[in-house]
């Protein structure tokens, strides 16, 4: 006994591509939100910032570790600006 549902000489193969594999190439290509990089920063310097207070021996300079955070930020986001101009380039 022979599958109802299966394919027979008869019926026409299906000439329409895949819908799933033809979606990717018709996506907007998505960008990262300001927002979620500036409070991704943000909370990973709460988290360093937790973390030395907890391991380092002794206290240390409130002002020297913010302005240590504000600089590796700005040369974190002048990094990833030169690897995002460096993709778009190429």
């Amino acid at each position: 006994m022979t599958d109802p549902n299966s394919p027979t000489e008869t019926t026409p193969l299906k000439t329409t591509p895949d819908p799933v594999s033809a979606t990717p190439d018709r996506l907007p290509r998505r960008r990262p939100l300001f927002a979620t990089i500036f409070w991704g920063a943000l909370m990973l310097a709460l988290a360093a910032f937790m973390a030395a207070r907890e391991l380092v021996p002794g206290g240390f300079d409130l002002v020297t570790w913010l302005l240590t955070a504000v600089v590796g930020i700005g040369l974190l986001l002048v990094v990833a600006g030169i690897v995002a101009a460096s993709r778009r380039a190429g």
